[in-house]
């Protein structure tokens, strides 16, 4: 059977057997290949269907899931979920009643549904002809492709909610290696969207281009306290990986430095941080999340100040508070919580104006691993490459330098944000970030 009539088979299973449940379903596909030498190396072609439901019997919850659509492993399914809420604490939660949601489907790209392989490939062997044109010291292209996913998704409970989603998106994109004096380097550019027409091999190739260049001729800097910079092209994933401390879940399990100090300054002024799921400069939009529970705009840090942590239905309850509508699942997962479209407000300068905030400074475009962050403690040890600044003008590049500290003191130490973001499509939008001081080594 198809997602839809096992969900409501499902629901038709489930009612009596708890006092409550959930259940979300989804069907993913996506296809994509990548290309080397003029030829195609490989395609993927990949299907993930599968339902999962949670079940709350004496005040407790269940998990369980399935791959398989067929009556019988719907019902042993349910089974599974209700024996294992004898293992689970008691929690106090109501589930949501359906509500008024648009009808619209922000995610969902009809067109797109006519880029097959066969288009794809053309595009990927005139991207690789046009990047290696961009520039005579690209001796080698090892990464480039493209793909396309789409995916349906059901969330529904026992209250008779039943709220229905659709996305899709294409991503192209190429990894150039150039070498100048015996020296190489790679330089990555992903291009991501649902309009096809919108993807340009020129925008692609020169990026791939400049990427790979950009940082010959580094040259040493002296380490120590320092202004640095956070591009834009970067600014998203230093952000991402410090996420957690801001999660309801991780201030209840002790992993977050941040428990208890909703309400206190934790950061400059100039840093806020929200989450936006139907934020007007964004692509995707959130109208529920994985519980049912319509999403909102929540100003986690406002001016500086923390001012509410995120929360689903399990961490509100515990803490006293309503969900901020952002429960996190997929069939085959626990509940959890995340951001549904994270966002740092842009400020009025751009990030070339940034750099002439401080005489000097470093102005970082690539990081390098995270296995020096932790997120618990907010500790930061990470490989950086970027550029020397003086007088708001770049001198070289800088190469190979680590970035440490902790994340809790950076924020505090963000004097300013600029104006531009990365990629218009992109969930995590974070402008560039003007940092007054950080520990800089080689």
């Amino acid at each position: 059977m198809n997602i839809k009539d096992a969900v409501n088979c499902m629901c038709d299973l489930a009612k009596g057997e708890a006092e409550q449940f959930d259940i979300i379903a989804s069907n993913s596909h996506s296809e994509g290949l990548s290309v080397f030498q003029g030829q195609v190396q490989n395609t993927e072609i990949s299907d993930s269907v599968g339902l999962g439901i949670r079940v709350i019997k004496d005040g407790r919850p269940g998990y369980a899931h399935t791959e398989r659509l067929t009556k019988d492993a719907l019902r042993q399914t349910l089974k599974d979920a209700v024996c294992h809420t004898q293992w689970t604490e008691k929690i106090d939660i109501d589930l949501p009643s359906a509500a008024s949601i648009p009808a619209d489907s922000p995610n969902y790209n009809a067109s797109l549904e006519n880029l097959d392989l066969a288009q794809m490939k053309d595009f990927c062997i005139e991207l690789e002809r046009a990047t290696f044109a961009k520039s005579k010291e690209i001796e080698n292209i090892p990464y480039l492709g493209a793909d396309k996913d789409n995916d349906y998704s059901v969330v529904a409970n026992s209250k008779g909610l039943f709220y229905e989603s659709r996305s899709n998106s294409a991503s192209a994109g190429a990894g150039a290696v150039a070498c100048r004096d015996g020296v190489k380097k790679l330089g990555n550019f992903v291009k991501s969207g649902r309009d096809w027409s919108e993807f340009s091999i020129e925008e692609i190739a020169s990026r791939a281009s400049e990427y790979a260049t950009e940082l010959f001729g580094a040259k040493k800097i002296e380490g120590g306290k320092i202004p640095v910079i956070l591009s834009e092209r970067i600014s998203a994933q230093f952000v991402g990986l410090y996420c957690q401390p801001f999660v309801a879940e991780a201030m209840q399990k002790g992993m977050s430095r941040l428990a208890g100090k909703e309400g206190e300054v934790i950061a400059n002024k100039a840093f806020s941080l929200w989450n936006d799921p139907t934020g007007e400069s964004f692509q995707h939009k959130f109208y529920f999340d994985s519980e049912g529970c319509l999403t909102k705009r929540v100003k986690v840090v406002d001016e500086g100040v923390f001012t509410s942590a995120l929360y689903n239905l399990e961490t509100a309850s515990k803490a006293g508070v309503k969900t901020t509508g952002n429960g996190a699942r997929s069939f085959g997962s626990k509940m959890s919580t995340s951001f549904y479209n994270l966002l740092v407000p842009a400020g009025d300068v751009s990030t070339l104006e940034l750099l002439k905030l401080f005489p000097k400074c470093l102005f970082v475009v690539r990081l390098e691993g995270s296995s020096g962050c932790n997120s618990v403690s907010g500790e930061l040890s990470i490989g950086a490459h970027g550029f020397w600044c003086e007088n708001g003008q770049i001198v070289h590049p800088v190469d190979g330098v680590t970035l440490s500290g902790n994340f809790f003191d950076i924020i505090k130490n963000i004097v300013a944000v600029g104006n531009e973001y990365r990629s218009a499509f992109s969930s995590y939008k974070v402008p560039a970030l003007a940092i007054s001081e950080l520990s800089v080594s080689n």
